[in-house]
């Protein structure tokens, strides 16, 4: 039974109107959109849309009670209002307040045109960050030129140090290139959900925007880079390219549930760039659909591509195309075969050790090669010399001996390891045909592996949009780490480039622009 009096504290949570909650989806979110301890005693209050229903949650005694009350139809609640709140149409208000003290940018009257007259003029909000949020105020007047046009126009004072600010405007935003930079390195890089951005850090602040605000500009961003990404690919499906391919799934709202599909991954590690891409393709019956896992996607995306090689690991879209690509070299993971016996070998299977042994001198050696900077050719010398592959000849020795000798004791998982082996040891190990060929596929799991902790964040994208966004900036982000750059220094470089006008793209690049 749910007694409370009046030592209780009320709380109502304007934000929450499910009914379906449960007592402990209640409490979730509580904790983490009020920031409060539902343990405390207090009782928390919330309502229906349709304004019929009130449920409260109260904490007593080791367990939760829940209080529903329905209401007829036609009651109307009391409506209190403040004189300084000017209420809309969701019950909130406006934000107008500024964040902290705004730097006041005037214009300079004596620089108008020849002939001009000044119709009216208004203050333009910026918001910058530095170690915190500036506030900026552009004096904006629009102005009558003497042949009748009307322009809008920002006219700085010759002694406004801070005025070049204006020309990092990110067009179609409020926001400075720097600000939009700094979001979008929270959102993608530091994988924080735009929920928690706006309501935690961004209010921390003292600046409450909402979490469209926030998706709106990531928009614009994605359409100043998405400009970009020709000119990347070009480079990355260069003749005679070497990449690495590989894809996750993610999930994303769609009408009344939530819809799996996938995004895919392709690194060059010569040329140091990484590329997401998330690919509408058309199935063997002709239909559209998002995103999908089938071999189209990759077929559409290589285009007439002329590469040399593609690694993956054992999926077996990839294994049809070899069929499709009969020019390109196809090469499988190692670190895939041995994660597979070394699972086995934790579970109990023993005889998975002497693989796990031997696959451990096949790196050791590759970390000589590197740690040595052996040249293509010097590679693949040694990776072909007598014992290399006298090492390999050890692990086929064994793998058919098992093969060839079932035990009813071998565990399922040690089976699976030793087929997977045995089905894909020509494209394992085909690292070996070329000094330049990688032994395993790591190079594209490290890069795809921020969007499985952002997966994880924000649990589903709100629309297709937002998958094709994440794609686009996490292609920047990643390509970024490899060249070495950051990728705030880079984006805001890039903005201030666009703005002047530029067009030759591939000037544009994290590898050209930072040289």
């Amino acid at each position: 039974m749910l007694s409370i009096n009046g030592l209780h504290n009320f709380y109502y949570l304007p934000e929450l109107h499910d009914m379906r909650c449960k007592a402990q989806r209640i409490c979730e979110i509580i904790r983490g959109r009020y920031h409060r301890d539902p343990l405390n005693g207090d009782v928390y209050m919330f309502m229906s849309k349709d304004q019929r229903k009130v449920r409260m949650i109260h904490y007593e005694r080791n367990a939760y009670y829940l209080h529903e009350k329905s209401f007829i139809k036609g009651y109307k609640f009391m409506k209190i209002e403040r004189k300084d709140e000017k209420p809309y149409r969701k019950g909130m208000r406006y934000n107008k307040e500024c964040v902290g003290t705004p730097i006041i940018h005037k214009s300079d009257y004596t620089m108008l045109p020849k002939g001009s007259v000044v119709i009216s003029s208004s203050y333009r909000k910026i918001r910058n960050i530095v170690s915190y949020i500036e506030e900026h105020h552009f004096e904006v007047l629009k102005v009558k030129h003497a042949d009748g046009r009307i322009e809008s126009m920002f006219l700085p004072m010759k002694d406004d140090v801070r005025a070049d600010i204006y020309n990092e405007i990110v067009p179609g935003t409020s926001i400075t290139a720097s600000m939009l930079s700094y979001l979008m390195f929270n959102r993608y890089q530091m994988s924080t959900p735009a929920y928690r951005e706006a309501k935690n850090r961004l209010s921390d602040m003292d600046w409450n925007t909402s979490v469209q605000n926030l998706l709106n500009w990531a928009d614009k961003g994605a359409m100043q880079l998405n400009k970009l990404i020709p000119a990347l690919k070009k480079i990355a499906l260069q003749d005679g390219a070497n990449v690495n391919v590989d894809e996750t799934w993610l999930r994303y709202h769609a009408y009344n549930k939530k819809r799996k599909t996938y995004m895919w991954c392709l690194v060059n590690r010569k040329a140091r760039i990484v590329i997401f891409f998330y690919e509408d393709t058309t199935d063997d019956e002709g239909l559209q659909k998002h995103g999908g896992r089938s071999r189209n996607v990759l077929k559409e995306f290589l285009g007439d591509a002329k590469i040399k090689s593609l690694q993956s690991d054992g999926y077996n879209v990839y294994m049809y195309l070899d069929n499709e690509l009969i020019d390109v070299e196809h090469l499988c993971c190692l670190a895939h075969a041995r994660a597979k016996f070394k699972y086995a070998y934790d579970q109990g299977s023993l005889q998975a050790r002497i693989f796990l042994e031997l696959i451990a001198k096949l790196y050791g050696m590759e970390e000589t090669y590197r740690r040595e900077k052996l040249t293509a050719d010097e590679i693949y010398r040694r990776r072909n010399c007598k014992e290399t592959t006298e090492i390999i000849d050890k692990i086929r020795t064994e793998l058919y001996d098992l093969l060839a000798n079932p035990d009813e004791s071998r565990s399922e998982l040690m089976s699976k390891a030793l087929n997977y082996l045995k089905n894909f040891w020509n494209q394992i190990f085909a690292y070996r045909n070329d000094g330049e060929y990688s032994i395993d596929n790591m190079a594209a799991e490290r890069a795809i592996r921020p969007i499985t902790v952002q997966r994880k964040n924000s649990l589903f994208f709100g629309s297709v949009k937002g998958i094709q966004n994440s794609a686009i900036y996490n292609t920047f982000i990643e390509t970024c780490k490899q060249v070495g750059v950051s990728f705030r220094d880079y984006f805001c470089r890039l903005l201030r480039e666009l703005k002047k006008g530029r067009t030759d793209y591939e000037n544009l690049l994290p590898m050209t622009i930072c040289k």
